[in-house]
């Protein structure tokens, strides 16, 4: 998966400043699609509200003025008297062109108080389980390990350890020093986490470049993937999801090979989804992906001509051509370290929560990366 699974998000409003998430009063999971095929589509989930319904506005406006074509907002939400209300908002982007096509979701029991009843309907009800907002296709992604179990049992020959530190049920958030020029890692954690007694699926955020790549987005989407932002990170703890996040974006997969195991600087997003959401952080330490792929320069101009942040130079790419991409067999090994609990609200200013978890959760890969590199004999061994 393509990620910068690390969103950079700007702290909450003072008004939730140290408080954890709320009962949502409703649910949109909205996808902006444009007439012509070829066109990228946009997704965007959070809690039915004016900011929400904002960004929807914005991302359709912006697809229409590109694009010059028809869009349609195709938008899943949660069923009340409110959601409808807010949704009808939207209607007077039938003047630009743009249409909304609303389908209801059935509400849990209990999940609304009474003032926020679903609306009634001579419908048959649906069943009591909300769709996955980003489209994750189970089969497929079934269909997918077969061939990625190949590589992380016989290509990188993984071993893995600490797996118990995993919640078996619950949100948790799964936080990994990123490396490779590609995201293998990404891939391989997933499969760990899906070999694991009782199998977990690791739901990774990836960069908003990805939905301009023809084709790439909707996979990764499929196969459980999800753009990367912190209302989307919200929305899919708040469903109980283990949602994995690379701290140091997408600086963690450029690091040439001489700077390979040199933590970048983190970002914050992994601390204020933890004090948001109360989930706890389980650090993960991966050795052998930095030498998997040994980058020794970066191209990004030529990258930005075909969508990419850079195009990677290894020894044997491009030299090589299409084969040089291939990476090499280096010995993989991977740590589940012991979970750092949600940080409380305590009376001090969220940005110092935030930075002192944030430090907390660099100290525990630092130390897992240091104690795996001294254990291996080599690199491909």
């Amino acid at each position: 998966m393509s990620t910068r699974p690390e969103p950079e998000v700007a702290p909450p409003s003072s008004d939730m400043t140290g408080e954890r998430l709320a009962a949502p009063t409703g649910l949109l999971a909205a996808t902006v699609r444009c007439e012509s095929a070829g066109a990228a589509s946009a997704v965007v989930v959070g809690t039915l509200d004016g900011a929400t319904l904002r960004r929807v506005r914005q991302e359709a406006l912006a697809m229409r003025a590109r694009h010059a074509k028809l869009v349609t907002i195709e938008a899943r939400f949660v069923d009340t008297l409110q959601a409808r209300a807010s949704l009808a908002t939207l209607d007077d982007l039938a003047a630009h062109g743009i249409s909304v096509v609303a389908t209801p979701i059935a509400a849990r029991p209990g999940l609304f108080p009474p003032s926020q009843a679903p609306a009634q309907s001579a419908a048959p009800p649906l069943p009591d389980t909300t769709p996955d907002p980003f489209d994750l296709d189970p089969a497929l992604r079934r269909r997918w390990l077969r061939p990625l179990r190949v590589l992380f049992d016989h290509y990188w020959r993984i071993e893995v350890s600490g797996l118990e530190h995993v919640p078996d049920v619950g949100p948790a958030l799964i936080a990994a020093n990123h490396s490779g020029a590609v995201p293998a890692d990404a891939f391989m954690l997933s499969v760990a986490l899906e070999l694991r007694k009782p199998p977990r699926c690791l739901r990774v955020l990836y960069d908003r470049f990805v939905d301009a790549l023809p084709l790439i987005g909707p996979l990764y989407r499929r196969l459980g993937a999800f753009p990367a932002s912190f209302p989307n990170g919200e929305m899919m703890l708040r469903r109980g999801e283990l949602v994995g996040l690379f701290p140091e974006g997408i600086a963690g997969v450029e690091k040439r090979f001489t700077e390979r195991y040199r933590l970048r600087p983190f970002k914050t997003g992994t601390a204020r989804l933890a004090l948001r959401s109360g989930a706890p952080i389980v650090p993960v330490a991966i050795v052998g992906a930095e030498e998997a792929y040994p980058v020794v320069a970066r191209l990004y101009r030529v990258g930005g001509l075909v969508g990419l942040p850079w195009i990677p130079i290894t020894p044997m790419f491009p030299l090589c051509g299409v084969a040089g991409a291939m990476p090499l067999p280096s010995k993989w090994r991977m740590h589940f370290c012991p979970p750092i609990p949600a940080p409380e609200a305590d009376g001090r200013a969220e940005e110092d929560i935030v930075a002192e978890t944030t430090a907390r959760v660099r100290e525990a890969l630092a130390t897992g990366i240091a104690d795996l590199l001294a254990k291996r004999r080599g690199i491909f061994v």
